[in-house]
């Protein structure tokens, strides 16, 4: 007698194809991160993400607006009138639009640049550093990013005094212009536009998540691209669901058994006719059900993935979505944290490069008269970017009052102590915590505000 054959039957693989291969056999413990050597930054793929998708669009330029929102003041204390010709020389080469465009090129690209064009007294090619004595006039500053660069050097030696820092950027444009003949017709030229080399002391250079061993900066989109993906599938799947949020459903056996074109006409007749407090007449055979889309918890995802994207692009999500944060006195913390985020981009890397345009303009000819930058007194102060509501003033304000009060009846300070006090603080000093930084001192209180002052102490103590 023949042996049954037995089958053995293999268990089926799991095919996974996330990032932590999820396969159930797999041990927690074995889970790990499996890193990208080969990742290549396509620099067209963000440039066109940028133009197609809103929320990475925001991601982006959000915090390049709103660096360059409230501006800054350049201030000559000792010399007004060339406060005011550096001011309207910067305002001619439209310094505050580059910088944010630039900041937008490092977000995006990973690596912003500005090239500064000056007019020399005797002309010099780009790869030749910038002589000071040698400056006429600053004629352009122009931002642009990684797309158009093809190489910069940089000492990698830790034990240089210059370690890190880039010694000259080598460009190359990718169109090579045209020229327009009799009839305003554009012919484009035949020659490959030459590659330009730039000295350090002719642009400036700031990147995005650049490691040491990093050739380039990281693009924001790279970095949050997971969570913009998740952002993407949100939208589209939400949109879905509201397309097809209701619907009704008609058993009819009289209509089923109908020809087709009699059942075309009576179905179109009715999907004009039941719209919003339509009236239908049935069959006591017949019944007509309405559907609709359970959305029971989809909330809950929505906002995961919102705040998975705040995380990751260190936005938060107020600010991603508009939403009214309140007044300054009801700020949530978050946003107060991306303010300061924006105050630490302004000193670190926008105040270097307006000292640097600043020296320059101070060496022209044509602009500050060849002055030595070194040999005038002069600063930089970054606007506040954020400042508080009359309300909100209001009520800070009186607090300060009622401290004040407080500190009179307790003998702390005599009533003399307190009024120098109050006519030595500043406006700005309300001011600063919209700011968040508490290093803007121009301006001070009113008169009316310190005689305000003045009148709660004495109600305080009875006139």
């Amino acid at each position: 007698m023949a042996k049954k054959k037995i089958k053995h039957y293999q268990t089926p693989q799991v095919v996974r194809n996330d990032d932590l291969d999820l396969n159930p056999r797999t041990k927690y413990q074995d889970l790990i991160w499996h890193p990208d050597f080969l990742s290549i930054q396509d620099y067209d793929a963000y440039t066109d993400r940028c133009k197609n998708d809103a929320i990475a669009r925001k991601v982006v330029y959000k915090p390049a607006q709103d660096a360059i929102r409230n501006g800054w003041q350049i201030k000559f204390p000792k010399n007004l009138d060339l406060q005011a010709k550096i001011e309207q020389k910067m305002e001619e080469l439209h310094v505050a639009s580059v910088i944010g465009q630039q900041i937008g090129f490092q977000r995006k690209d990973g690596d912003g640049y500005l090239t500064v064009g000056v007019k020399e007294i005797n002309p010099t090619d780009t790869a030749t550093p910038i002589d000071p004595n040698n400056v006429q006039d600053v004629a352009f500053i122009h931002a642009f990013g990684q797309n158009n660069v093809k190489a910069y050097r940089t000492n990698d030696n830790p034990t240089s005094l210059d370690y890190g820092k880039e010694s000259a950027l080598v460009v190359q444009p990718h169109q090579a212009g045209y020229t327009v003949d009799k009839d305003g017709n554009l012919i484009p030229n035949i020659n490959k536009a030459e590659t330009v080399v730039i000295d350090k002391s002719r642009y400036c250079h700031i990147s995005l998540d650049k490691f040491d061993d990093d050739k380039t900066g990281t693009s924001i989109i790279k970095r949050c691209e997971k969570q913009l993906n998740v952002m993407r599938i949100a939208l589209e799947t939400t949109g879905k669901i509201l397309r097809e949020f209701t619907f009704k459903i008609v058993k009819s056996d009289t209509l089923m058994t109908e020809d087709d074109d009699k059942f075309a006409r009576d179905r179109d007749q009715m999907s004009q006719s039941l719209n919003t407090e339509a009236t239908a007449f049935i069959g006591s055979e017949d019944d007509i059900i309405k559907l609709s889309t359970q959305t029971n918890g989809i909330n809950v995802l929505l906002d995961f993935a919102w705040q998975s994207l705040a995380a990751a692009s260190n936005i938060p999500k107020s600010v991603l979505t508009g939403e009214q944060a309140g007044t300054l006195a009801g700020a949530s913390q978050d946003v107060i944290n991306y303010y300061d985020g924006i105050k630490v981009m302004q000193e670190q890397l926008i105040k270097p490069e307006l000292i640097k345009i600043v020296r320059l303009l101070l060496y022209a000819k044509d602009v500050g008269g060849g002055i030595d930058p070194d040999s005038v007194d002069w600063t930089i102060e970054f606007n506040p970017l954020w400042t508080p509501d009359d309300k909100t003033q209001a009520e800070i304000a009186y607090t300060k009052a009622q401290t004040a009060s407080l500190w009179v009846s307790n003998g702390v300070y005599s009533p003399d102590e307190i009024r120098d006090q109050l006519n030595s603080q500043t406006k700005s000093n309300i001011q600063a915590i919209g700011n968040y930084t508490g290093d803007s001192a121009e301006s001070r209180y009113t008169q009316d505000e310190i005689e305000q002052y003045k009148k709660d102490l004495e109600a305080a103590h009875g006139g």
